[in-house]
């Protein structure tokens, strides 16, 4: 992760950025039980966006980052920071490799949010 956080903060092509940015995520993704990942990984959400707006061709990227921010933000109970992350994986017309996609994924989403309220 160290490696992928230097590449991150040093690179100056947009990219390598996204590259190094999408492997610190899949790393917090992947230890999302430790909480301080869950919630590292979950506060990257917002440089993650803005990042994937500036990229030369965002829709020929793929929806994994947005789908691993979603569980993280998820999990840690942002449950309407979730859904706008999903929401805007939508707008790009991305896929999250599930059958229901983008769009279940929020179903899902709201459904443990109000579960959480009750």
């Amino acid at each position: 992760m160290t490696q992928a956080l230097f590449e991150y903060r040093g690179a100056a092509d947009n990219e390598i950025k996204h590259t190094g940015l999408l492997a610190v995520i899949f790393e917090c993704y992947k230890q999302r039980k430790q909480t301080q990942y869950c919630e590292y990984g979950a506060a990257l959400s917002p440089y993650y966006l803005s990042l994937f707006a500036v990229l030369e061709s965002p829709s020929t990227q793929k929806g994994i980052g947005f789908m691993h921010l979603s569980t993280l933000l998820n999990d840690c109970g942002e449950f309407d920071n979730a859904i706008a992350v999903c929401q805007k994986a939508k707008d790009y017309g991305l896929s999250d490799g599930t059958v229901t996609g983008f769009e279940g994924r929020i179903i899902r989403i709201g459904k443990a949010k109000a579960k959480s309220l009750k």
